[in-house]
């Protein structure tokens, strides 16, 4: 006795099989759908960790390019002999190719006429009063011009910085590279302005 091939199955299935065209049901399309899904998933998380470890990285290397620059700047500002700088007077910023204010392609706008004012306000924070100058002034290697600064602090010259500056590149990882920021390294630079202090603390 023959077995019915069809024994034990829908009678609409059999009559499909039996036709010559038929080749079995239907993927489900859901299937597909979740795999993209898992694959858009696992990309956005790997994007996100590497972002993170981007950012941790240029983080510590400013911090660590700070500390450096600040260490350097503050012991020659304490050497005798230090080279006096005397910054710019910036008045106010004027917006770059990208019109956009306080972004890195911002010009500096130099006004020597708001020096005055500027050193005004430093003289002012300095001591609680003129005289307290006084005290530190037989203990210091500054120059004369400098503790009399508080009674014409108009002399530009007087007020003297060490200056500090250096730029570290920070590499780009493969995965920030490639969907994110097509660059293969950052620039970080960090600039340092100290007070000559004359051997004092």
């Amino acid at each position: 006795m023959k077995r019915n091939p069809f024994l034990g199955q829908r009678p609409e299935d059999s009559g499909r099989k039996a036709d010559a065209g038929y080749k079995g049901p239907s993927p489900d399309p859901r299937c597909g759908q979740a795999a993209i899904e898992l694959a858009v998933g696992l990309l956005l998380l790997m994007l996100l960790l590497a972002g993170l470890v981007h950012v941790n990285r240029m983080a510590r290397t400013f911090l660590f390019l700070h500390a450096v620059l600040r260490g350097d700047a503050g012991e020659r500002a304490m050497a005798d002999g230090a080279l006096s700088v005397t910054p710019a007077a910036i008045s106010d910023w004027q917006e770059g190719a990208d019109a956009t204010r306080y972004t890195a392609d911002d010009r500096p706008i130099i006004n020597g006429a708001s020096q005055s004012a500027i050193l005004s306000s430093f003289v002012g924070y300095s001591a609680k009063s003129p005289g307290d100058w006084s005290y530190v002034a037989p203990d210091t290697r500054l120059p004369t011009s400098m503790i009399r600064l508080s009674d014409s602090p108009g002399m530009a010259a007087a007020l003297g910085f060490v200056h500090a500056e250096e730029t570290l590149h920070v590499p780009v990882d493969p995965v920030i590279r490639q969907l994110v920021y097509d660059k293969d390294e950052v620039a970080i630079k960090e600039e340092v302005w100290m007070p000559l202090m004359g051997g004092l603390y």
